[in-house]
Parts: C-alpha cells; sequence; structure tokens
C-alpha cells in the first residue's frame, strides 16, 4: 500500500478532521496517523491501523472491539525498552501435553468462574438481558474447556461426564440470542443441567453427546478470541503497572493460561487453519508468550512479564494483518 503523505500542523490545522490515512506532526512534535499517535504502534501500523475486516472465514461471527491486541486495532501494549527478558519461552501443549500449558486447577477456576456468573445472569429476564452480550463466549470457552478435560492427563471429578457438559455448553450457543423470557428460559434450563452434571448429578434422560463432535464444532473461533481478548486486556488493566503485578499474580497466570491455551485450540481440526504452518506459527507465539508470563509472574519479573506481554499483543496484530481480508 502507498506510504501515508507527512504533513506539519500550522495554526489554521489545530482541531480540524484529519483522514484516516493521513500522517501528521501536532505543534508538540508528536506524529499521528488519523487521529492515532504513531508510538503506539509495533509492527507495520499504517497497515493494522486501517484493517477492520473481520478475521477468519467469512461466516465466522465476531464481537466488535476497540482498543488493541486481539482486535487487531492497534495496540493498547506499554512500549517496552530494550529491557533484557529473563524467562525464556517454553515449548506449547500439543494433543496430550494439555498440562504443561492449562494446569487443571486453572480449568477448573475458569469454568466455575463462567458457571457463577450464568448463575446470576440467568436467573430473571432482566439480569439475562443486561447480561445477553457476555455469555455466549463464556459459553464457548466452557465447550472448548471440557473437551480439554477429557483429553487433559490430570483428573477432575466430572471427566466421565465431560462430553455433556461440553455438549450443553455448545447448545447454549446454537443460535444468536434475543433478549426475553424465550432465550433466558432456554439458557437456564442448559445452565441447570449443566450445572447438575458438574455437581455429579447428571439429569437423566440427557441426549447422548455426538461422539465425533470437534472442538470447531462445540466453540465458536470468534467466542474464542473474545475470550482472548478479554484476558490480554485484563493482564493490560489489571496488571499494567508494576505495583499492579506485584497484587494480581493469581490473575496474571489464570488469564495467561487461557489466553495461550484457546490459542492453540484454534490450530486444531475443524477450524480451517489445522494445516496452515504460518498460523499455526502465531499461534504458537501467542501460546509461548503467554507461558512465559506465567513464569514471569512465578519469578517476580516484571520487566519479563511487560515484554512477553507485548509480544502478545504483537503476534496478533501480525496474525491479523496476514489472515484478515
Amino acid at each position: 500500500m502507498a506510504t501515508p503523505a507527512t504533513a506539519s500542523s500550522s495554526p489554521a490545522d489545530i482541531g480540524r478532521a484529519r483522514r484516516a490515512n493521513e500522517r501528521w506532526t501536532d505543534a508538540n512534535g508528536v506524529e499521528y496517523l488519523g487521529n492515532v499517535p504513531l508510538d503506539v504502534f509495533f509492527n507495520q501500523p499504517y497497515t493494522v491501523v486501517q484493517d477492520a475486516t473481520p478475521v477468519g472465514d467469512a461466516g465466522t461471527p465476531m464481537v466488535a472491539s476497540t482498543g488493541g491486541g486481539m482486535s487487531g486495532g492497534g495496540g493498547e501494549a506499554p512500549s517496552v525498552e530494550a529491557a533484557p527478558v529473563t524467562v525464556e519461552p517454553e515449548t506449547a501443549a500439543s494433543d496430550t501435553g494439555w498440562a504443561d500449558l492449562l494446569p487443571i486447577e486453572t480449568l477448573l477456576e475458569e469454568i466455575n468462574s463462567s458457571r457463577n456468573f450464568m448463575k446470576e445472569s440467568l436467573q430473571t429476564v432482566g439480569s439475562y438481558n443486561s447480561s445477553m452480550l457476555m455469555i455466549p463466549p463464556k459459553a464457548a470457552a466452557v465447550a472448548a474447556l471440557a473437551t480439554i478435560a477429557m483429553e487433559h492427563p490430570d483428573e477432575v471429578t466430572w471427566k466421565v461426564d465431560a462430553a455433556y457438559i461440553r455438549d450443553l455448553a455448545k447448545q447454549m450457543n446454537e443460535s444468536v440470542l434475543q433478549r426475553g423470557k424465550k432465550d433466558q428460559s432456554r439458557l437456564l434450563r442448559l445452565f441447570e443441567n449443566m450445572s447438575d452434571t458438574l455437581n455429579r448429578s447428571k439429569p437423566a434422560g440427557l441426549p447422548e453427546p455426538p461422539a465425533a463432535d470437534s472442538y470447531a464444532d462445540v466453540a465458536d473461533m470468534g467466542l474464542l478470541m473474545t475470550r482472548m481478548e478479554s484476558a490480554e486486556k485484563r493482564m493490560k488493566n489489571e496488571a499494567g503497572s508494576e505495583t499492579a503485578f506485584g497484587t494480581q499474580k493469581d490473575v496474571i497466570k489464570h488469564e495467561a493460561a487461557i489466553l495461550g491455551t484457546l490459542g492453540i485450540v484454534l490450530t486444531k481440526p475443524g477450524y480451517g487453519y489445522e494445516d496452515d504452518a504460518e498460523f499455526k506459527g502465531y499461534a504458537q507465539r501467542i501460546a509461548d508468550a503467554a507461558k512465559s508470563i506465567r513464569a514471569a509472574a512465578e519469578v517476580n519479573d516484571f520487566a519479563a512479564y511487560e515484554q512477553s506481554l507485548t509480544n502478545v499483543t504483537t503476534a496478533c496484530n501480525d496474525c491479523h494483518l496476514a489472515f484478515r481480508g
């Protein structure tokens, strides 16, 4: 694409609207692209900031997002000066190596957190209406994690019924949610069956779940990416300073593990990228950076954490740039 023209601002320019691809300098010497300062970008900023097409297949539903990282809109990640990364990334999980990427305690915490959210959100039509848009990404994550639990080497009490949990979470996203009693009642019924099954009291008469369901059959790609984006944003917002980093270790380790794990899930058969070395390479970069974030939290290394979080944003932006359109 053509390089945007560079212009300097004059007194007459101050306050006027800027074109999206206009590169200009304000009176303080700060360079902008449109209305966005250039110093927020990492790799190929001109292309990333103007690219707003959806990721994945044309039919993949996406949730609108502002900010950087998983949404590919630019990047809110902090700029880090040549601070050495003291924690080396490890190799991400294979089909039988989930324990290295996702501790079983984190898997259970994520499912219980989603379960508690749904319990509160589905009790009344009003609470459902106000929470409706937040339910699908949580249900998709539960479906993916229940599938992982079936393959995870560590035990969970409900592993024998994990396929039922996966199928109930899948059914929550079988259609686009609408406000009102109909979908609230449908989701509440599915949730109660799922909650009973997690409690080892699987209701009688539940249909046998499809044995051949893949990750892609039960968890939509766009919804999993929404959960990944929320993990990245939470780390930035709640642990973006050295002081906050010191008090949010559990949040950091949890969100990083979920982020890296779901990135690997998206490389599984059915999403369309299982044979794409480039896409799998970006997913591996995200998984490696997520594992380095967890390791940095363990050893209290803020510089390594900050750099690894930047690496997540860069990998996401690079992936979006390569696969959009």
